[in-house]
C-alpha cells in the first residue's frame, strides 16, 4: 500500500483485523409504483425533462434518508418503462400505449444509472401475469392482448390476465425478464403478490381457464385443479431463478407475496388464503430457496392478534430453511399521526430483533414516505441514523474484494484520503472508517468516489486510525486494514503584519513558565474584521489612558478559529490587575464569553495553540489556568469559556495532543 503525506509523520499500516470496525448492514428499500401513476411519473404525458426531474428527486430523497435500494416498477401491465421489442411502451409514461418518450430516453437506463450514482441498488419490479389494468387506458394494437390473444383472458372487472398454465405465458414472461437482465445493469428482479388474480377481479367467480384445464386432463393430468394451478406458478418461479443465475449470478430474485401463507399458519392467524385463492405456494418458494430475498407483505400492526406483524414474521423465519434474506414489506397506513409513525418505528426494530443476521424492510410505498415528513424525520433520527450496506448474499458470491490502495495527504487541519483498486469494476461501495478517541465512525461512499476528507479532530478527539474497504455487488466487504494516524493538525498563525501592528515600545523581558487564558471582553463574531479589531485594541492599550508597551496578549484567537500573533512571547504582558503577569504566556479569545458561547472553531484552535506553545516553550500543560484564577477582580475569561477549564476538557485535549 502507498501513502503520501505533507508532513514527516504519516499514516502507518497496522495488521488486518477481523474484529475491527464494521458498517451496519440492513436492507432499506421502497417500492416506486408506476401503475396508475401512483408514485412516478406524477402524471401521464410529462416531458422527458419533467420525468427525469421527478425521478432524481425521489432518488435523492432515498439517498438523503439513508435508504440503499429502490424497487422500481417497469412492467405494470405487460408493457415497458424501457425500450423493449417484446412489449409496448407504457401508457403511464406518455398517455398512449406504444408511444415512446419524446425527446427519447430510456427510463430504466436512466433510473439505474442515477440510482447507482447515489449508492442505491435498483431492482426491477414486474407483474408476471397482469396483461392490462382497468385504469391502463385503451388496449392498442401494440398490446400483448391483441398480439397474443391466445395467452390472455378478460376478467369480469375489466382486467386482462395471462393464463399462468400456458407454456406460451411462461415463455413470454421468461423472455421479458431475461431481456431486462441481459441488457440492463440491474441489481434485482422483483415480483409482488399478483399471481392468479384476486377473486374480486372476476366478480368472485372462478378463474376462466376451462380450456387449459380440459387440455391438461385430456392428456392424463392427475393433479387437482388447485395443485395444477400452483404447479404452473411454481414452474415459472423456479425457471426464472435458474435462468437469472445462469446469466448474471449477482442479480437477486425477490418475491413479495401476500403476507399470510394460509389461515392457521401459525394458529392465531386468520384472513385471506393466498394458497387457495391466488394459487401461490409462497412457503414452497422459500423452502426451496428459489429466491434470494423474500418480502411478504406484512401490512398489519404488531398488536392485531389475527394478523400480527411479529407473529407472522416469526413464522416466515422458521420456514426460511435455506437461509435466504427475509425482508418484510411494511405499511400500516398513510396517515401522518404519531401513532402510525411509532408503529413503523417499532416494526423496523422488531424485524431487527427477529432477524439480526440479515435485517431489513421494504416500505410500501415511496409516497407514504415523501408525504409523511414526520415519519421520515423519525426514521433518520432513529433506526436509519447511520448509513447501512445491503446485507451480503454469500450463496451468490462469497469472495471478498481486494483491499483498496490508500493514500493520505494532510491539508491543514484535515486529512485527504484517496484510494485506487485493482478491480474497480467489481466495487459498488467504499466504506471509510475513522477512529476518534475510542469510537469508530464510518461513511459509505459510492462507486465513482475515490477520495474524501476527514477532520483531524471531531471537536473533542483526534483522528487516530482509519481504514478504507471495498464492497462488491453482492455485499462482500474487503478485509479491514487499519492505518494509524501520526499526523498532528498544522497550526497557522497570522503574523503581526497581518493585522498591521504598530511597533512595540521598550518592554520588560520574561521567560514564560505558565499559560493563562483570557477573553478580550468585547462582543465579537466571525462577521467582524478581526485584524482591524486587534489593531484597535493595540492602539487603545498603547494610548494615553494605558500607555502600555504593546498589545497585552501574546496570541489572539478569532471566533472563526484564526490565530493571530500578538506581542513577543519573551515580553511581559499587561493585564491591568493586581497580579504580576511576568512569566505568563497570555492567550485571549476575541469576544465576550461571559455572554457569548464559545464557537467550536475557536475552542479547537485554543487547544491546538496551547499544545503548540507548551511544546515550543517547554511549558507544562498542567499550568494552564485563566485570568480569574490569578485575580479576584475579574470574571475573565467568561463563564462560557471557563467551564472548559473547570471540567478539565482543555487540559485533557492538550494532554492527548502532546502524547
Amino acid at each position: 500500500m502507498l501513502y503520501a503525506c505533507s508532513s514527516s509523520k504519516r499514516m502507518e499500516r497496522s495488521a488486518p483485523t477481523a474484529a475491527g470496525p464494521k458498517a451496519d448492514a440492513e436492507f432499506r428499500a421502497a417500492w416506486v409504483a408506476t401503475v396508475a401513476n401512483i408514485d412516478w411519473p406524477g402524471k401521464r404525458g410529462l416531458s422527458t425533462e419533467e420525468q427525469q426531474r421527478e425521478a432524481i428527486a425521489l432518488l435523492d430523497f432515498l439517498q438523503a434518508n439513508h435508504f440503499n435500494a429502490v424497487i422500481f416498477q417497469v412492467r405494470p401491465q405487460a408493457d415497458a418503462l424501457y425500450q423493449s421489442s417484446l412489449e409496448p411502451w407504457s401508457y403511464y409514461l406518455t398517455g398512449v400505449q406504444g408511444k415512446a418518450p419524446d425527446p427519447y430516453y430510456d427510463p430504466l437506463a436512466f433510473w439505474t444509472e442515477a440510482a447507482h450514482d447515489r449508492g442505491l441498488e435498483l431492482h426491477v419490479w414486474l407483474n408476471p401475469y397482469r396483461a392490462h389494468h382497468v385504469v391502463g387506458g385503451e388496449v392498442t394494437d401494440s398490446s400483448i392482448v391483441k398480439r397474443r390473444p391466445e395467452l390472455v383472458m378478460k376478467l369480469k372487472e375489466g382486467y386482462w390476465w395471462f393464463d399462468p398454465s400456458k407454456k406460451g405465458t411462461q415463455d413470454h414472461a421468461s423472455a421479458v425478464v431475461m431481456d431486462i437482465v441481459k441488457r440492463y445493469d440491474i441489481d434485482g428482479v422483483h415480483f409482488d403478490d399478483y399471481f392468479y388474480p384476486y377473486p374480486s377481479y372476476n366478480n368472485n367467480e372462478d378463474f376462466p381457464d376451462d380450456d387449459s384445464w380440459k387440455e391438461y386432463t385430456s392428456h392424463g393430468g392427475k393433479l387437482s385443479r388447485g395443485d395444477w394451478r400452483r404447479a404452473s406458478v411454481n414452474q415459472l418461479i423456479e425457471r426464472l431463478y435458474k435462468e437469472i443465475k445462469q446469466t448474471k449470478p449477482h442479480v437477486k430474485f425477490g418475491l413479495s407475496p401476500f403476507g399470510m401463507y394460509r389461515p392457521g399458519y401459525p394458529p392465531s392467524i386468520s384472513g385471506f388464503d393466498q394458497y387457495a385463492e391466488l394459487y401461490a405456494d409462497a412457503k414452497l418458494w422459500l423452502n426451496k430457496g428459489w429466491i434470494d430475498y423474500f418480502s411478504p407483505q406484512l401490512y398489519w400492526p404488531i398488536s392485531r392478534i389475527s394478523a400480527s406483524f411479529p407473529v407472522l414474521l416469526g413464522w416466515w423465519k422458521d420456514e426460511n430453511t435455506m437461509g435466504r434474506h427475509l425482508w418484510p414489506g411494511i405499511s400500516v397506513g398513510r396517515d401522518t399521526t404519531a401513532a402510525n409513525t411509532m408503529e413503523i418505528m417499532n416494526e423496523v426494530m422488531v424485524s431487527r430483533g427477529i432477524l439480526p443476521k440479515s435485517s431489513g424492510v421494504v416500505h410500501w410505498n415511496i409516497s407514504s414516505l415523501t408525504k409523511n415528513p414526520n415519519m421520515v424525520k423519525a426514521l433518520v433520527a432513529g433506526p436509519y441514523k447511520q448509513q447501512a450496506l445491503v446485507p451480503a448474499s454469500p450463496w451468490l458470491d462469497n469472495r471478498a474484494p481486494q483491499i483498496p490502495v490508500v493514500k493520505t495527504v494532510q491539508e491543514g487541519d484535515a486529512l485527504r484520503v484517496s484510494w485506487t483498486h485493482p478491480e474497480e469494476q467489481d466495487v459498488f461501495h467504499w466504506v471509510v472508517y475513522a477512529q476518534y478517541g475510542k469510537s469508530w465512525t464510518y461513511h459509505i461512499l459510492n462507486r465513482r468516489d475515490r477520495s474524501t476528507t476527514l477532520p483531524l479532530y471531531d471537536g473533542r478527539n483526534r483522528l487516530t486510525h482509519l481504514a478504507v474497504t471495498a464492497v462488491d455487488r453482492t455485499g462482500n466487504e474487503s478485509h479491514v486494514q487499519e492505518l494509524k494516524n501520526d499526523i498532528q493538525p498544522s497550526l497557522t498563525i497570522v503574523p503581526r503584519a497581518g493585522w498591521k501592528a504598530e511597533p512595540a515600545r521598550p518592554y520588560k523581558p520574561q521567560v514564560p513558565v505558565r499559560i493563562t487564558i483570557h477573553h478580550e471582553g468585547t462582543r465579537f463574531d466571525s462577521t467582524g474584521d478581526a485584524p482591524k479589531h486587534i489593531h484597535n485594541v493595540q492602539v487603545w492599550g498603547m494610548g494615553k489612558d494605558r500607555n502600555w508597551s504593546d498589545i497585552p496578549y501574546h496570541f489572539l484567537i478569532a471566533p472563526d478559529g484564526t490565530i493571530y500573533e500578538g506581542r513577543d512571547v519573551m515580553t511581559t504582558g499587561e493585564t491591568a490587575t493586581e497580579y504580576d503577569p511576568t512569566g505568563h504566556l497570555l492567550i485571549t479569545c476575541l469576544g465576550n464569553l461571559e455572554e457569548q458561547e464559545v464557537p467550536k472553531q475557536q475552542l479547537d484552535a485554543l487547544v491546538r495553540l496551547i499544545a503548540h506553545v507548551s511544546r515550543k516553550y517547554n511549558i507544562p500543560y498542567e499550568t494552564i489556568a485563566s485570568h480569574k484564577d490569578y485575580s479576584s477582580k475579574t470574571d475573565c475569561p467568561g463563564k462560557n469559556l471557563y467551564r472548559y477549564l473547570q471540567n478539565g476538557y482543555i487540559k485533557s485535549r492538550v494532554k492527548d495532543l502532546l502524547n
